[in-house]
């Protein structure tokens, strides 16, 4: 099937069903200059080793970890969002979508403009104290590492005395998702008679799982990603090409 029938079917899909919900993942940001984590080449785990965002490796070395955000930091503090973020929004805005569900934690559908959006993993943009529970902005965080405070201890109380280590409110490899967005999430994969996946491979659990709720609840499933996916064979519809170029066909195609 070609490109333009492929979209076309999308769109025909999305116009039929009127309650979508976009689950997103690192693909949807790359063409916002964040790289993704699996792509042969170019993923962020072929350069660095994913234990520095574990939580045995962050209490281990969590200078380790300030080491990689500093470096990071340029990349997501300057990353705008682009098409595909903001057609997520102009389909909210136009009631074909009822909201997002990202594994993303570079807050970009919200600065699209999204309004129903689900962080399964958390943001970049806090981070908090392990001891006492204090929120920090994360560009505070990441000025004081700057200023060679790594890793940076929780000054809030009289006198410093707190002292507990900070970290992003992200969530790390071997902590629970939030429950708040997993649970809202859950029940809209229930409700939705249409789930879209834009750019995840769909390998992190538990928010792999959710398709699966989705398709048991008798959703039909749409899959935009360049990577094999493996629900693939279980989707109405799977188009592996750029989360932009679809985006741009699609906006044209609804005339949005």
């Amino acid at each position: 099937m070609s490109l333009d029938s492929q979209i076309n079917e999308l769109s025909e899909l999305i116009l039929k069903h009127r309650n979508a919900i976009v689950f997103t993942g690192a693909g949807i940001s790359t063409e916002s200059g964040i790289p993704d984590y699996r792509s042969p080449g170019s993923g962020v785990w072929e350069k660095y080793d994913s234990s520095i965002v574990s939580i045995p490796g962050f209490l281990r070395d969590p200078s380790q970890y300030y080491e990689y955000a500093l470096e990071m930091y340029p990349i997501r503090s300057g990353a705008k969002p682009n098409n595909s973020h903001l057609l997520m929004a102009k389909l909210e805005k136009n009631k074909l979508i009822e909201g997002v569900i990202t594994q993303n934690v570079d807050g970009l559908h919200l600065a699209a403009g999204s309004i129903n959006v689900h962080e399964l993993h958390g943001s970049i943009r806090q981070a908090s104290c392990l001891n006492c529970g204090q929120i920090y902005m994360m560009d505070e965080i990441i000025q004081r590492v700057q200023e060679g405070e790594n890793p940076p201890i929780c000054k809030e109380f009289e006198n410093n005395i707190c002292q507990g280590l900070i970290k992003p409110t992200t969530v790390f490899f071997g902590e629970g998702l939030p429950k708040p967005p997993w649970v809202a999430s859950v029940d809209k994969c229930k409700d939705t008679s249409l789930m879209i996946v834009i750019g995840s491979s769909l390998q992190v659990s538990p928010a792999n799982s959710l398709p699966d709720i989705a398709l048991q609840s008798g959703s039909e499933l749409v899959i935009v990603d360049l990577l094999d996916t493996p629900f693939d064979t279980r989707a109405t519809l799977k188009i592996q090409e750029k989360a932009g170029l679809v985006a741009e066909l699609l906006e044209a195609t609804l005339e949005l």
